[in-house]
């Protein structure tokens, strides 16, 4: 794992992308490429959880809407409260897995595409190590301290550990 300043990552991104088949919605595109793949950690009708891959920090996962929604309204309550039920499982996940200082949470999708955001609802759930300014929420979502970016080995094994500890608070 290594963590890279933003330019990069956003060269990084823009390589990345051209390599899925439409990246017009990045969250739709994720979704299409997701199911089977390692970067899953768990899934259920109206969401998705997934290992961020351009993360804030170590484990940081995305619980996506499987419709293209721009705004919670769109999706009803069941839907939307089975994603924050996703979100709250993750957060149980990273504090048995990675045992951070907090978990913070926040629904996104802004609005409009921008280089590290997209219109698309989704949740981010982060896990917070730092005890200082660098764990105020304005620094946790954004890249100011730099973007994680796992090897392929890394990424596999950390969602294997993930999905274990999800499962116990699965969704019924």
């Amino acid at each position: 794992m290594r963590v890279v300043d933003k330019p990069e990552a956003l060269r990084l991104l823009e390589t990345w992308k051209r390599g899925l088949r439409d990246a017009s919605c990045l969250p739709c595109a994720l979704l299409r490429e997701a199911e089977p793949n390692a970067h899953v950690i768990a899934a259920h009708e109206h969401g998705v959880v997934l290992l961020n891959q351009f993360a804030q920090r170590r484990g940081h996962l995305m619980v996506v809407s499987r419709r293209h929604v721009e705004h919670a309204h769109e999706l009803g309550w069941n839907a939307y409260s089975e994603l924050q039920h996703l979100a709250y499982d993750a957060a149980l996940a990273l504090q048995r897995v990675l045992t951070p200082a907090r978990v913070f949470s926040a629904v996104l999708g802004s609005s409009a595409a921008l280089a590290t955001s997209y219109p698309h609802l989704h949740i981010h759930v982060c896990p917070v190590f730092e005890t200082d300014e660098r764990a105020r929420p304005a620094r946790v979502f954004s890249w100011s301290e730099g973007v994680v970016v796992y090897e392929e080995h890394e990424a596999r094994a950390l969602a294997q550990s993930l999905r274990e500890a999800f499962s116990s608070n699965a969704l019924p």
